[in-house]
């Protein structure tokens, strides 16, 4: 488990806040598309762009627990954030195709109270289950 220490600075008063990060990934190109991984490895020199192309996005895109809050960061030039607080979370969704299964991931899916629509989506994500469960465990302290 890593600890991060966050300096905050709230009208002349230093404020310390602990939040620990509990999982930190981004997707899995081969658990969550494997025919299409090793279609790409294959198909020379095509194939090999569209897979440096992809895992380009793949690296630029990240799935953040800690025990406040969920963080979705995307983008390769352009940075997209979408951050929710843990008490906010009004469900969490897990879905697994039959390969994704297979391989251990899967897309989770995050929606928040006040709102009817899903918050974070994000496919492939490693240990789907147990993402969901530090999500569950501590969004209900």
């Amino acid at each position: 488990m890593t600890c991060i220490h966050v300096q905050l600075v709230y009208e002349g008063e230093n404020l310390v806040s602990e939040e620990k990060v509990l999982y930190n990934s981004v997707p899995s190109m081969f658990g969550n598309r494997p025919f299409l991984f090793i279609f790409f490895v294959i198909a020379v020199p095509i194939g090999w762009i569209a897979i440096i192309v992809w895992w380009i996005q793949v690296i630029n895109t990240r799935l953040i627990v800690t025990n406040e809050s969920v963080t979705l960061k995307t983008g390769i030039l352009s940075k997209n954030i979408c951050e929710l607080w843990l008490s906010d979370i009004r469900s969490v969704q897990i879905n697994q195709r039959f390969l994704q299964r297979f391989f251990g991931t899967g897309t989770v899916e995050l929606s928040c109270s006040g709102t009817d629509k899903t918050e974070i989506k994000i496919d492939g994500i490693p240990q789907a289950y147990e993402v969901e469960k530090i999500i569950c465990g501590y969004r209900h302290q």
